[in-house]
């Protein structure tokens, strides 16, 4: 995992942000091998929670991909509705030198709870981290259907197989 994502994902923890880590970055942190270009973190749209971490996200500098400004992008309210009138699954962030890209699945985000209460708590730098369960990272890997998301499904299921 790059620098860049841990310090997002610390940055994010201090601040109290309500998310639960997913996709490739999920996936290596379950023992998965798969280099990953991408944090890919399925937030609470609460809007107290929603608006910090878009906020975090700005000051370091992380803009949407979306031309739309700060005050439109932190209302939950808001990315609701893209949510339905634009069918918008994922809000993209990336840092000015494009090296750091943080996709926020909103279109996951009524099940974070659920998401949550499953999760494996991980530790990294002194902080507990919510990871999406394998079977969570297997759920969501299958219908995206992808050709990586297929071969990180048989990583995922080998994973299960030597847990004991």
């Amino acid at each position: 995992m790059a620098d860049g994502y841990l310090e997002i994902l610390n940055r994010l923890h201090d601040s109290g942000g309500e998310f639960v880590v997913v996709g490739g970055v999920a996936a290596a942190l379950h023992g998965g091998s798969r280099v990953t270009f991408d944090l890919d973190l399925v937030p609470s749209l609460e809007p107290g929670a929603w608006a910090a971490m878009v906020d975090l996200l700005w000051s370091l500098g992380a803009r949407p991909r979306i031309p739309e400004p700060l005050e439109r992008v932190r209302d939950a309210e808001q990315v609701r509705r893209w949510r339905v009138e634009k069918n918008m699954l994922a809000l993209n962030f990336r840092t000015p030198d494009g090296t750091t890209e943080v996709d926020l699945l909103v279109s996951e985000s009524d099940g974070v709870a659920g998401l949550k209460a499953r999760a494996a708590r991980i530790n990294l730098h002194d902080r507990s981290f919510f990871v999406a369960s394998v079977d969570d990272l297997i759920a969501m890997k299958s219908k995206a259907g992808r050709p990586q998301d297929l071969l990180d499904i048989e990583e995922l299921r080998a994973i299960q197989a030597r847990a004991p």
